[in-house]
């Protein structure tokens, strides 16, 4: 009877303790965040990219010949480390997207309300960076879980063809129309445009912190 009871407490409490775990979590990454974020304020924030070597971990040929190339034991260490950057490299991505999608939302807040075809060339071009941030942020997430659940479970130790592929996680959507990587590179293009309004100089800053 004691040992019925004691199960249905834990099964009741254990959803509600989760809950409020999540809970507590979200709300002190809430803390994390500007309700307003300026220009300046995304800058500094940006984490700096390698894309030399973004591209050489999303490279499917390159992951290609080092399967076939490398002995197992060699190959297995190489997939962990690949494992460890590409989630490195998206989790910066998804941090300076984050920012800068921040700094667009403060934007919008002014002109919220506005009738579309009132829009100036700046502001439409604002509502589309939002827009993809807001696309690009949410399969970055995606990929960022599943890196981690691959790092958890170890992956790189399962029998070869079984093996996911670390490049093909560039390729999103139903059936991988969406490249990561070129998404990326347009909101790169898109907040550098608008950078140019305070001049050549801070235009070089945010493109290159990007």
């Amino acid at each position: 009877m004691n040992e019925m009871l004691e199960t249905n407490v834990f099964s009741h409490w254990l959803p509600l303790a989760l809950f409020a775990l999540v809970f507590l979590y979200l709300l002190i990454h809430q803390q994390f965040r500007l309700g307003d974020r300026s220009i300046d304020e995304v800058t500094m924030f940006l984490r700096r990219l390698d894309w030399t070597e973004v591209l050489e971990v999303f490279d499917l040929p390159r992951e290609r010949w080092l399967k076939t190339s490398q002995p197992r034991r060699q190959y297995r260490r190489t997939m962990r480390v690949r494992i460890h950057a590409a989630r490195e490299f998206i989790a910066r991505m998804y941090h300076n997207v984050r920012m800068v999608h921040e700094w667009a939302n403060t934007q919008l807040r002014a002109i919220n309300g506005k009738p579309e075809e009132s829009l100036t060339d700046r502001e439409r071009q604002i509502v589309t960076l939002a827009q993809k941030a807001v696309e690009f942020r949410a399969f970055a997430l995606l990929r960022l879980f599943q890196l981690t659940l691959w790092s958890v479970l170890r992956i790189e130790t399962w029998p070869l063809a079984a093996v996911p592929s670390i490049a093909a996680l560039r390729r999103c959507g139903h059936q991988g129309e969406l490249d990561l990587l070129e998404l990326y590179r347009v909101l790169q293009e898109a907040i550098a445009r608008l950078a140019l309004a305070r001049g050549l100089r801070f235009h070089d800053e945010v493109r290159a912190g990007f």
